[in-house]
């Protein structure tokens, strides 16, 4: 009677396009893959080669706990950060979650060019 599955399908496609964006934007980001709310972000070094970049992707999930966002890091290689919120989820609570992983994968890329530049 909520049309959870309805919302799921709505504000996922909005969330999936929102991750998109921030694939384009940061090289950090390799692939975004997922349906509907249940969404998941590969971290790679390389594009071209697919290296996992597992401490990046750690260091991700903790600058978003950091900026009051909770996200799931899973695979094998542990590279991919998983999303998953809960059905009834809005698509402001995605902005926000957007606008905190923009600013997360800010902070870890500005950290990776301060690095490189050593």
């Amino acid at each position: 009677e909520d049309r959870l599955m309805d919302n799921a399908q709505s504000v996922g496609a909005h969330f999936r396009s929102q991750l998109e964006e921030l694939k384009n934007k940061y090289p950090l980001v390799g692939d975004v893959r997922g349906m509907g709310l249940m969404q998941g972000l590969e971290f790679v070094k390389d594009r071209q080669t697919k290296e996992p970049a597992a401490a990046e992707a750690t260091q991700f999930q903790e600058e978003c706990r950091k900026n009051g966002l909770l996200v799931g890091k899973g695979s094998m290689l542990g590279n991919v950060i998983r999303i998953a919120p809960m059905l009834n989820t809005s698509k402001a609570d995605v902005s926000e979650a957007i606008r905190i992983m923009d600013k997360s994968l800010e902070t870890i890329s500005a950290g990776m060019l301060a690095g490189a530049a050593r």
